[in-house]
């Protein structure tokens, strides 16, 4: 038998209920002795004996003892009188057995307690075992999305990058900052506008680039620039359907009606 079957069989339930013959329970405590696993699951058990004994245990009261202790010197006063024939009445062995079975009821009943603990213990670990798993398959259903969403993304890009019907405006730094950069994707018969913010340096609170496009001289606002960690994903701009460059300035947040020159960042022309 396994060791799994043998602790499901209810025996050790049993040893610690005290239901066992004497070479049950060295049965039992041999098995135990060789496997750990039987031994954790007997320990297991026994606890939980104990505690429902615990649970339902009272204390008696201190006068119980003397009434107790003088009933019983009473029945052997009488006892004593008594001729031994007397002894064997006819219903002591009825009273025997009426004994023997109020006892194993008690013992039925404290055995079917123990169970009960012993099983809503285990009950209550499933349960946070359950709901353990639950939560972990919540947490990867949600990585799964996050993962499917960053997926989408990165083919959108791919496509719009790869997508010869669009130009690429390199837009480089000027004046003081000539580290920054920036790539505008420009669809003129759509008039659909992408931008990839590869290198724009960290604006003050209050302070948003804004992209134009800028067409015979006249600046075209074309949408303020969202500045975030995913760099996987092109930004859509507002439709520009013609322009002979590009330049993004610095404006308070919300963007501004006319470009701030003296805050030109990068700057770029079409087809250059």
């Amino acid at each position: 038998m396994h060791n799994e079957d043998y602790i499901a069989s209810g025996i050790l339930e049993l040893y610690a209920a005290g239901g066992l013959t004497e070479a049950e329970r060295e049965e039992v405590e041999r098995q135990a002795a060789q496997s750990p696993e039987i031994r954790s699951a007997l320990d297991e058990a026994c606890a939980a004996m104990e505690a429902y004994a615990g649970l339902y245990a009272h204390t008696p009261k201190s006068e119980l003892k003397t009434r107790i202790m003088n009933q019983l010197a009473n029945e052997e006063a009488n006892v004593r009188q008594l001729p031994i024939d007397n002894l064997r009445e006819p219903g002591a062995s009825k009273q025997g057995a009426y004994q023997w079975m109020l006892a194993a009821s008690v013992a039925l009943m404290l055995f079917s307690g123990i169970l009960s603990v012993f099983f809503y213990s285990k009950w209550q670990q499933a349960e946070e075992r359950l709901a353990g798993v639950m939560a972990s398959e919540r947490l990867l259903a949600q990585q799964m999305k996050q993962t499917s969403l960053r997926l989408q993304q990165q083919q959108e890009t791919l496509a719009i990058v790869r997508d010869p019907d669009f130009e690429l405006v390199k837009l480089k730094g000027v004046q003081t900052n000539l580290e920054a950069a920036l790539l505008v994707y420009w669809n003129p018969d759509q008039a659909a506008v992408y931008i990839d913010p590869v290198s724009l340096p960290t604006l003050p609170t209050g302070k948003q680039y804004q992209l134009w496009a800028l067409l015979d001289g006249q600046p075209i606002d074309a949408g303020m620039i969202e500045l975030t960690e995913e760099k996987i994903k092109l930004q859509q701009m507002k439709h520009i359907n013609a322009a002979q460059a590009f330049a993004v300035t610095v404006e308070p947040v919300g963007g501004s009606a006319t470009p701030t020159l003296e805050t030109i960042t990068v700057m770029g022309k079409v087809g250059s």
